[in-house]
């Protein structure tokens, strides 16, 4: 595999991370995961906007423009050959002394690898697990694409161990945040509803685009605070990433979700058809 490591295409096996690089001793990165339809990186834009805000955020040096970083994604595409596939572009805060002092660091470091696509989703969908592991409304790293992904990941294997495929994360409010690793959707009496951005979440880009996608087919959509138990009354529930693009839940703790002997229900089913429509025009 070749991978890009700041400015170089180099193989994956000559990469080598300082033992003083932030991300790797303090979690203090970066990242986005971007999938690729045909060759083309879908919303390429979306994702460097995130990545630049977040990196703004942080007060991090300039990062490299839109304009070189689509360049080198091309390039690490191209050597792969690669049409179809994942993207992940990481940044570090770069080398420093090993101590959590930002201002010791250089220039960013930026990694970019592609892999082919995973195996598809089992059709009937998946069966989530709400976690003990709560959002902190009050912590930023709720809103950045942190390379700290801690929570996450505890998150994860607290509802693998129950059997299921996600974790449901509530925040510190006791309402409905998002998957571990996803953003999530109902579908209640035909309105399709989903946690605002004040709920301890993280925008996606897939999230968005389906936003916009039900708007404009004339679906009613609510952006709201949700409590758990509006989810339990749900018809349909589906969540969205990236790389998984619209993923369909058959259970919630054990429960099967509304009355429906068929899954994806029928708002999943058309909203994903309506995602991938426009994944083949941008």
């Amino acid at each position: 595999m070749i991978i890009y490591f700041n400015g170089r295409l180099i193989s994956a096996d000559e990469f080598v991370v300082s033992p003083l690089d932030h991300a790797f001793l303090y979690g203090h990165g970066l990242f986005e995961t971007m999938r690729v339809y045909n060759g083309r990186v879908f919303r390429l834009k979306e994702h460097l906007d995130r990545l630049k805000d977040a990196a703004d955020y942080l007060r991090w040096p300039t990062l490299p423009s839109h304009a070189e970083l689509k360049a080198a994604i091309m390039s690490v595409l191209n050597e792969n050959q690669l049409t179809d596939a994942s993207v992940r572009l990481t940044v570090s805060r770069g080398s420093g002394t090993p101590r959590p002092d930002p201002a010791s660091c250089g220039q960013p470091a930026i990694i970019m690898f592609a892999l082919p696509l995973p195996a598809p989703l089992p059709p009937d969908g998946w069966s989530i697990a709400t976690v003990t592991l709560q959002r902190n409304l009050s912590s930023p790293l709720v809103r950045i694409k942190s390379a700290n992904y801690l929570d996450n990941i505890l998150a994860k294997n607290e509802a693998k161990a129950r059997g299921a495929q996600e974790a449901l994360m509530l925040n510190t409010a006791g309402l409905v945040a998002e998957g571990s690793m996803s953003n999530l959707f109902f579908v209640t009496a035909g309105r399709l509803i989903t946690p605002d951005e004040n709920s301890g979440i993280l925008p996606g880009i897939t999230r968005n685009c389906i936003i916009e996608l039900a708007q404009a087919s004339g679906m009613p959509v609510e952006v709201r605070p949700v409590k758990p138990e509006e989810l339990t009354e749900a018809d349909e529930i589906f969540l969205t990433s990236s790389i998984m693009e619209v993923i369909p839940v058959k259970m919630l703790d054990d429960r099967l979700i509304g009355r429906q002997q068929i899954v994806p229900g029928c708002f999943t089913a058309r909203l994903k058809e309506l995602y991938r429509e426009r994944t083949k025009k941008e």
